[in-house]
């Protein structure tokens, strides 16, 4: 997946935008598949999105972009990467939805194809011993920063190439993507409310055990946590934890490196992991993690699960622009 700047693609909200509103090209023009169950089909011709022969091509600033222009946006997110230039290729069109709300977003899937049209040939030529074309999948949102559409998340491409065996996403978290579903509301609560168990109390035991398995599935048992951070309120909670053996010493390197890899950004010595976490019929479950390999916080993504912001020491959240990939 390529990561984009969120400084690049943060956006401000959309004026006069307050009805979100379904854009799909008509079949007979666009050959796409639409949402909605009673559109959800092929026409039997493929739409094919011929080379414009731009060599500076740039982010599409059309507020309902067409397939041709949502590809050229995704080349010039690529403009610099050698490994993922497509100067003279064609494109075959899979799916295409543009949501127009308060935050535009859209959706673009497409096989990518040799000058002569053949997929599998310059598939291929390109990715050494595949054996099937490339497909790639694109989510844009609108900036109105840019008054143009950014590419922000991917599948089907590597960050450096367009060789990549990557799962793609389902078409149900393709319509999430678009037009993700309203956020819960948070139960009312104050700072006061948001407590830390005690150690050796049967709250904190219940946490740690619900996060236990994770760990012992990767470097097996047994596991112990040096709790960094603990905050609970209301049936959820905020936890950042250190995973180490029982005497204190960290996870064995071997055992760290065969299960995570020779690049993982953590540390072993210092790893630490963040979750936001929820009580369903009584049992704690994982809502939200981060990655184990990820130093990047996750203490702003409890919205996602709708707890109470105190727990990350807010008052409110602010109002989520941006969704996050599916997984």
């Amino acid at each position: 997946m390529i990561q984009f700047s969120r400084s690049a693609s943060k956006t401000r909200h959309s004026r006069g935008r307050d009805l979100q509103r379904l854009v799909l090209c008509a079949f007979a023009a666009c050959g796409l598949m639409a949402a909605g169950p009673a559109l959800a089909q092929k026409t039997a011709t493929p739409v094919i999105v011929e080379p414009t022969g731009n060599p500076n091509p740039a982010y599409s600033k059309d507020r309902e972009p067409s397939a041709q222009q949502l590809i050229e946006t995704w080349r010039s997110s690529n403009e610099f990467m050698p490994g993922k230039k497509v100067d003279r290729e064609r494109f075959e069109i899979v799916d295409r939805h543009v949501v127009l709300g308060k935050y535009g977003r859209a959706f673009l899937q497409f096989r990518i194809l040799s000058p002569e049209g053949d997929a599998m040939a310059w598939a291929s030529a390109r990715c050494r011993g595949r054996s099937k074309p490339v497909e790639i999948q694109v989510f844009y949102q609108f900036s109105t920063d840019l008054n143009a559409w950014v590419p922000h998340h991917t599948r089907g491409e590597s960050s450096e190439t367009l060789c990549s065996d990557a799962k793609l996403w389902t078409a149900d978290q393709v319509a999430r993507l678009v037009d993700p579903p309203p956020l819960a509301v948070p139960p009312k609560v104050s700072s006061h409310d948001v407590v830390t168990p005690a150690s050796g109390s049967p709250e904190r035991a219940a946490i740690m055990d619900a996060l236990r398995p994770r760990y012992e599935e990767l470097f097996g048992k047994p596991i112990v946590f040096k709790v960094l951070t603990l905050r609970v309120a209301a049936g959820f909670a905020y936890v950042v934890v250190h995973p180490q053996r029982p005497n204190g010493s960290p996870i064995e390197q071997p055992v760290w490196t065969k299960a995570l890899g020779q690049s993982c950004e953590q540390e072993r010595s210092s790893v630490s992991h963040e979750y936001w976490m929820k009580k369903d019929g009584g049992a704690w479950t994982i809502g939200l993690k981060n990655d184990m390999c990820a130093d990047d916080s996750i203490s702003d993504q409890g919205d996602l699960i709708g707890a109470p912001p105190q727990l990350a020491g807010k008052n409110a959240w602010p109002e989520r622009e941006f969704m996050p990939e599916p997984d």
